[in-house]
């Protein structure tokens, strides 16, 4: 009889185990704050960063996500480079911040502008909702990137030159018209004021939206959404003619060393408001980034509940619905990306997606 039961209650007590509630498997481990640095108040990154402080508490997690918005990114990697050992020994709790996968090249090498801060332990942990943008224009006759040589363009201000000429010098630089254009840096406000008046012939929209692979390892975004300038620019009322990118000219970022790397991504139809057919523009996908010393175990729980919580996030801020549906760091290289992350997608089962 007692033979019989045995393997009765042997599965229970798996079952059971395998059953448990992430607030009984947290009475393992003790609580350990971890800060979310994001960027100001008013962004996107600000809100995924105060999104995180409540999803954690929401999913009784050991891990305690403790929002702190800061004046930047220069802020936050220095911050990350001044206080790396005092975190690993305790002094100051472990911190993320928000980030991009494309960036972990230029601070791993202390590139431009981060020469003065160089942070080679850098890796990438969890994404958030993309960047994306096209180029877009008023004039029917720019059917092309090309055509904008000798044209006026708009960009983003000197001071922020991740949204200017480390965009524009190596796409436009690798078309061989860079030099040919007359370029406007007035930032987003002032670029869609600058093209609804006819001061520029064209400018860069910015999207924030759901990002994905396809079969072919290509970026594609199903839905996204436009900043308050880009919805202006759309909604004017008058014919808006979007400008197709290359998958060969995005290409060439690659190819240049120490260059921003631009990822092709394709705007599905109806992807936002006006788009009538698939056009291919350019991706910055984005992100938490760590450090190296980031223990395992904390970069497991913040993975698992990532993934757990997924929808959570959109609660706060509904532009937070476009989380990819991984909890992977889309958009990063292999070796950019926490070892402990790819440990925690294989003990959930997960895919690690594959970029072309």
């Amino acid at each position: 009889m007692i033979s019989k039961r045995l393997p009765v209650m042997f599965l229970m007590a798996v079952v059971m185990t395998a059953c448990l509630t992430p607030a009984a498997q947290a009475a393992d481990h003790a609580p350990v704050d971890v800060v979310f640095m994001t960027t100001p108040f008013g962004t996107h990154m600000y809100s995924v960063g105060a999104a995180a402080e409540q999803v954690f508490k929401k999913a009784g997690s050991w891990v305690q996500a403790k929002h702190q918005e800061t004046p930047g990114a220069m802020y936050m990697y220095r911050y990350m480079v001044q206080n790396r050992e005092k975190m690993t020994s305790g002094k100051v709790p472990y911190t993320v911040v928000v980030g991009s996968p494309t960036m972990v090249g230029f601070l791993a090498e202390g590139r431009k502008p981060f020469d003065k801060t160089p942070w080679p332990t850098v890796k990438a942990l969890v994404p958030i909702p993309a960047v994306m943008g096209l180029y877009a224009t008023f004039n029917p006759d720019i059917k092309s990137m090309g055509a904008l040589a000798g044209k006026r363009v708009c960009t983003g201000e000197r001071s922020r030159p991740f949204q200017g000429i480390l965009l524009d010098k190596p796409l436009f630089g690798g078309m061989g018209i860079y030099d040919k254009i007359k370029w406007s840096p007035l930032g987003a406000v002032g670029c869609k004021d600058a093209l609804l008046n006819g001061s520029v012939d064209a400018i860069p929209l910015r999207f924030m939206g759901l990002i994905a692979l396809n079969d072919d390892g290509v970026f594609v975004t199903p839905k996204c959404a436009g900043g308050p300038a880009t919805m202006e620019i759309i909604n004017s009322g008058r014919s808006l003619h979007f400008i197709p990118m290359t998958e060969q000219q995005l290409g060439i970022t690659k190819k240049i060393p120490g260059a921003l790397v631009q990822r092709p991504i394709i705007f599905k139809k109806g992807a936002f408001e006006g788009l009538n057919q698939d056009i291919m523009g350019r991706a910055g996908p984005n992100g938490f980034l760590c450090d190296a010393s980031l223990p395992d175990a904390i970069v497991k729980e913040i993975v698992r509940v990532w993934n757990a919580h997924r929808a959570d996030f959109a609660t706060y801020d509904a532009m937070l619905g476009f989380m990819p549906r991984t909890p992977y760091p889309v958009g990063a290289e292999p070796n950019e990306v926490h070892p402990a992350v790819v440990e925690a997608m294989q003990e959930m089962g997960l895919p690690i997606p594959k970029m072309k």
